[in-house]
């Protein structure tokens, strides 16, 4: 055996552990998802719920939603995650504001590494309540083809990189977000 041979071998496996574990990963999203969709819990509780999905997929320090608020198209925060959660509850943000301003306008998911260096990141918000974000996630909540609001993950743990698999897995969370709240919300 060479050391070429034995290399590929082991990249194999590190390749199949790592997958294993995404998979495994993945399953038990779609199975605290599903249990979502069995009940019927309160808009709050969805929202909450999300956010404590959202988090296991893809450990942050912390993590907000965003919901469209008021006929300006403001983004309210209703739920977040972190050491300053109880402080940015109600937080408004105008419409383009911010990154999740800015992905609220595109519909489009942005992963930003260096959240410092980024012209739509909003630290004003950061620097008052004591709170540095440096990397951020944030993907549209959409019902339908309708962006209602955003789901945020700020400061992801380890890397500061958001991996293109985390980005798709947080983007069907927040498909599935939307869906539940429009039927929680459309039940009460």
């Amino acid at each position: 055996m060479t050391p070429e041979t034995g290399g590929d071998a082991l990249a194999a496996q590190r390749y199949l552990a790592e997958a294993s574990a995404r998979l495994s990963l993945k399953n038990r999203i779609l199975e605290r998802l599903l249990g979502l969709y069995s009940n019927t819990p309160a808009p709050a509780r969805v929202q909450e719920d999300v956010l404590d999905i959202a988090m296991e997929a893809v450990p942050c320090e912390a993590s907000s939603l965003f919901l469209r608020a008021g006929k300006k198209g403001d983004l309210a925060l209703v739920s977040a995650r972190g050491r300053v959660r109880d402080q940015v509850k109600g937080l408004r943000l105008k419409p383009g504001q911010g990154i999740a301003g800015a992905c609220l306008a595109d519909r489009r998911s942005i992963a930003v590494t260096n959240a410092v260096q980024d012209a739509r990141h909003d630290a004003q918000v950061g620097k008052a309540l004591g709170f540095e974000s440096r990397s951020i996630l944030a993907v549209p909540l959409l019902r339908g083809q309708v962006a209602v609001g955003v789901l945020e993950l700020i400061n992801r743990q380890g890397s500061g990189e958001f991996q293109r698999h985390e980005i798709e897995l947080v983007e069907r969370i927040a498909r599935a977000g939307g869906d539940l709240l429009q039927r929680v919300e459309g039940k009460r």
